[in-house]
């Protein structure tokens, strides 16, 4: 690897390559950028990330796991939203000509990044990345509703939200992100990641997590059903469930007296949103998926 790739591993080296550009790493963008190689390195074997192929990554910063992703033999499509970062890994990709021609930059926000179209063009088989911290939730979901065939996810995510996406019934931390992700994927922790292995340093753990899309299930009937039930019934976790869903709708069907009485039969609404199971809460989304649209024209 050139050398001054080599000094990026470092936080001096980080340090004097970004005042390059007049810019000072902060924590206010959530980015903290993993500089210890041998932990990047044992994250990606435990990971079982393919050493052939194409991957999607998010938030390359100045490539830290981009370089290691294509010493590892694979082809790599970096998307980055700050302009000045996908400048820095696009000079810095010039330094290594084997690197420059299986690399890729995109300046945009993944966000707004077309996920599925892209694997197709690409053949992309897995997504990676380190993702900031004030914007996992949202880029997770993204990525779970695109409906790109991908063979697995594998992030980086502040440790607390891994939690919360590793969660059971029961617990404090249980709720839509818990319900949705376990519904649609198989996800395994491989590795906690401590702050001193981040510049800047972060206040809190890491957790890197691999999520394996479970076949056939029902993308659609996630995003517009089962996440927003399960968000109405988590809106107010503290009351039981009769409280919570009542007066309330989703996809124009009506939480009514009615229809709780007369759902009553399957379903225990004196419980409280945490109580339910995943599975308890796909039966009820699909439950409410079968029931007629209300009548909005008042004829």
């Amino acid at each position: 690897m050139n050398v001054l790739l080599e000094s990026l591993y470092s936080k001096q080296g980080l340090i004097a390559y970004t005042k390059r550009y007049g810019l000072r790493l902060t924590k206010a963008l959530g980015q903290h950028f993993l500089i210890q190689r041998d932990w990047m390195a044992a994250v990606l074997n435990r990971s079982d990330i393919p050493r052939e192929g194409c991957v999607i990554e998010i938030g390359p910063g100045v490539g830290h796991l981009t370089w290691l992703l294509l010493e590892r033999g694979l082809n790599v499509v970096a998307i980055e939203k700050d302009r000045r970062f996908a400048e820095m890994i696009q000079e810095l990709a010039a330094l290594e000509p084997a690197y420059k021609n299986r690399l890729r930059i995109i300046e945009g926000d993944a966000l707004k990044t077309d996920i599925k179209t892209l694997q197709q063009e690409t053949g992309a088989r897995c997504v990676i990345g380190n993702l900031p911290y004030n914007a996992a939730t949202p880029i997770l979901f993204h990525l779970a509703y695109s409906q790109a065939p991908f063979e697995c996810l594998c992030t980086m995510v502040q440790k607390e939200v891994g939690q919360r996406i590793m969660s059971e019934s029961g617990c404090k931390a249980y709720g839509r992100l818990s319900v949705v992700l376990q519904y649609l994927f198989d996800i395994t922790a491989s590795d906690v990641i401590p702050p001193y292995a981040f510049f800047p340093a972060p206040k809190v753990d890491s957790l890197v997590l691999k999520f394996s899309p479970k076949p056939e299930v029902d993308v659609n009937f996630a995003q517009q059903f089962l996440e927003r039930v399960v968000h109405v019934g988590f809106l107010h976790r503290r009351k039981k469930l009769r409280t919570s869903l009542k007066g309330s709708s989703v996809q124009g069907r009506d939480f009514s007296p009615d229809f709780l009485l007369e759902a009553e039969g399957e379903f225990n609404f004196d419980d409280r949103a945490e109580q339910w199971p995943v599975e308890q809460w796909v039966a009820f989304a699909e439950y409410v998926r079968s029931q007629s649209v209300a009548n909005t024209t008042g004829a």
